[in-house]
């Protein structure tokens, strides 16, 4: 059983480790790559109030959050503070890397979905993905700091 990988359930904590291995990657010229994923339309997906209490929310996030926990390498962390976004942040990934990573937690969390609300449908999830060096037009990932550095 892998235990190594690092789950942070306070912002400021993931925003300073993104910090880390943004400094690591400029200094050593390594890709590190952020994907932001954004659970919150599936709250509107779940209908009939399935999510509708503050404790149904969070055993949701809860559970929602092990299996990603399981889908992750080691050296790859993630923030879970009880928000409708997580972070995964994926050293040594360059952007391609990543795509293929978000794919694969999107299937995940599309099946967890229908099965937790034995619902079947489209849980579709928003994701944004930034990459160092490459930020291909989208937010850099320094960009992220101060928005995990609110929670």
């Amino acid at each position: 059983m892998r235990t190594n990988f690092t789950t942070y359930s306070d912002g400021c904590a993931f925003a300073s480790r993104i910090h880390y291995e943004l400094k690591r990657a400029e200094r050593y010229r390594i890709f590190l790559s952020l994907a932001i994923f954004n659970v919150g339309p599936i709250l509107d997906l779940a209908g009939n109030g399935a999510l509708a209490s503050i404790e149904d929310r969070k055993s949701f996030l809860n559970n929602l959050n092990g299996i990603l926990k399981r889908s992750i390498r080691e050296v790859d962390s993630i923030s879970n503070s009880g928000r409708l976004k997580i972070g995964l942040l994926m050293p040594e990934t360059s952007r391609q890397g990543a795509e293929a990573v978000v794919r694969r937690v999107n299937r995940t969390i599309n099946e967890f979905c229908s099965d937790y609300f034995q619902k079947p449908a489209d849980y579709l999830v928003p994701t944004e993905i930034s990459s160092f060096p490459d930020a291909a037009g989208a937010r850099s990932v320094a960009s992220y700091l101060d928005e995990f550095m609110e929670e």
